[in-house]
């Protein structure tokens, strides 16, 4: 056998192992994309459900939002009738009863005023007699 031939023949023996290497390379790959396509179908039929599930609760739960909204706008409205409706009331009842409460005090002063001066001269009187008393205790 000459040089070539056995160059021919290791070359040969080579290409042999590398095909028996990529078709084993190339099974495992396809028995890879069975699994992953098995679990990709696994999935799909899980999580259609789920995700059926997942729209209907959005939807009930924009729907309960809407509601929720409206209350809010109905109380919105009821606070602004009531805040009107006290605003008249103290505009219609305030100024006529803060008139009478004005009226009532100067009322009770004057007569007051009218029993105190006996009051007051006496309290005077005998506040004046006791510094009297100490300015003559101290001397």
């Amino acid at each position: 056998m000459s040089g070539a031939q056995i160059v021919g023949l290791v070359f040969a023996v080579f290409v042999v192992v590398g095909a028996c290497f990529l078709a084993l390379v190339l099974v495992r790959v396809t028995e890879l994309l069975l699994t992953i396509k098995g679990t990709l179908t696994t999935l799909t039929t899980t999580a259609l459900p789920l995700l059926e599930q997942a729209e209907q609760a959005a939807k009930t739960g924009n729907a309960g939002m809407v509601k929720v909204a409206a209350i809010t706008e109905n109380v919105q409205t009821v606070t602004d009738n009531v805040a009107a409706v006290s605003a008249a009331a103290g505009a219609v009842a305030g100024g006529p009863l803060v008139k009478t409460a004005s009226f009532s005090y100067g009322v009770r002063r004057i007569i007051t005023s009218r029993r105190s001066p006996d009051r007051a001269k006496q309290v005077k009187k005998e506040l004046a007699a006791e510094r009297r008393g100490r300015r003559g205790e101290a001397r």
